[in-house]
């Protein structure tokens, strides 16, 4: 018995992984290309945390909000993984959109702030509740 034994190509006994792999780096480079921008102005907003922590204590005095959701708990990390934020002028504006609960209610602010020398100036503090659909006007 002493046949050549031979063996196939590396490839040919490889493709049934190798491929679904390629689909699945693919697809996940894919999806942080598309999202770089968007993580790294989470990033910001939450190293800048003072934005949404003065506009949530504005919010807080707010006696429509007191009644609507009750006392506002601190924004959590989780909600700013998944805000909406928007940078402009030099990264000097921005709008964003996070969740917030309350001990009544839950609903979404959106904050519209302009950057004067070291301090945010907000131009713009809402809160949008989804059901009863109404939006509650705190600064404009």
């Amino acid at each position: 018995m002493n046949a050549l034994i031979s063996k196939k190509p590396w490839l040919n006994r490889n493709w049934k992984w190798l491929i679904p792999l390629l689909v699945l780096f693919s697809g996940i480079a894919l999806i942080l290309a598309l999202a770089g921008n968007g993580i790294s102005s989470v990033v910001a907003v939450y190293s800048e945390s003072e934005i949404y922590k003065d506009a949530l204590e504005i919010a807080n005095k707010n006696e429509e909000v007191k009644q609507k959701l009750g006392d506002l708990e601190p924004i959590d990390f989780f909600a700013i993984a998944e805000c909406v934020v928007k940078y402009s002028n030099n990264n000097n504006s921005v709008d964003i959109s996070v969740r917030v609960k309350g001990s009544k209610g839950k609903g979404r602010i959106d904050i519209s702030a302009d950057r004067k020398e070291d301090k945010w100036e907000y131009q713009r503090i809402q809160i949008r509740i989804k059901k009863p659909k109404e939006t509650i006007k705190i600064l404009e």
